[in-house]
């Protein structure tokens, strides 16, 4: 009886251990990962972040689910900065595509980058990287993607200095939570109107701001940008 007791108290002991090691696993937004990197020449255009026009010279990266969906979210790190350190240096990147099947922490880069901290002809390098404040200014941007309408709308938050995981809109009072689709944009399946919009945005930190944003369309439309009017702190 004693054994089936201290057996049981070791399953206990291991699962309670599996379960914290999954819960802080993302402890920390900025932890520093290690992995490998490649690289490729695409995710300039129709990358999985939906961030269309980015100019060639931009040094980018695709990055791994795990990483991508970050704690839970969906392109939790789409459009996020990554300070990258290699063999030769260091580097800082813009999460535009997902790199399906890459191990946790892995990044395929764009050559530009790649080049800068490692040799091209090693095809692939042991590498560190971390999130870090975008290197922008101004305010966010908006992409409401073509379809959008006062019945259904996706928004896409573009400019932000730290990653977007939250997006809410006030409606009669009443915060509703926006979902964040796969291609990176917010998406309600309610409708929300043709009134301008008070929106909630909280970055990956836990830090909320709040905008007003036009009304949408009455009906469907091509995808256009409209300019916001704030952005988060550092």
């Amino acid at each position: 009886m004693m054994r089936r007791k201290s057996m049981l108290a070791l399953v206990v002991t291991l699962v309670s251990a599996l379960i914290l090691s999954t819960v802080t696993a993302f402890a920390s937004w900025n932890d520093v990962r290690s992995s490998y990197a490649t690289y490729t020449g695409s995710g300039y255009e129709g990358g999985a972040a939906l961030l269309d026009p980015i100019p060639r010279d931009m040094k980018i990266t695709a990055l791994n689910s795990t990483d991508y969906n970050y704690n839970g979210v969906q392109a939790a790190l789409a459009g996020a900065y990554l300070e990258v350190q290699g063999p030769k240096g260091k580097t800082v990147v813009y999460v535009t595509d997902l790199y399906p099947e890459a191990a946790p922490g892995a990044l395929d880069l764009s050559p530009n980058a790649f080049s800068e901290i490692g040799n091209m002809s090693a095809g692939k390098i042991n590498i560190q990287w971390k999130v870090v404040k975008a290197p922008i200014s101004g305010n966010f941007k908006y992409r409401i993607k073509e379809g959008s309408s006062q019945w259904w709308a996706a928004i896409q938050v573009r400019n932000h200095k730290y990653p977007v995981m939250k997006f809410e809109v006030n409606k009669n009072g009443t915060w509703i939570n926006l979902p964040k689709a796969p291609y990176n944009h917010f998406v309600s399946t309610q409708q929300l109107g043709t009134q301008p919009l008070q929106v909630r945005i909280t970055d990956i930190r836990g830090i909320s701001v709040i905008d007003t944003i036009p009304g949408l369309p009455a009906h469907g439309s091509g995808a256009y940008m409209v300019p916001g009017n704030v952005q988060l702190p550092d």
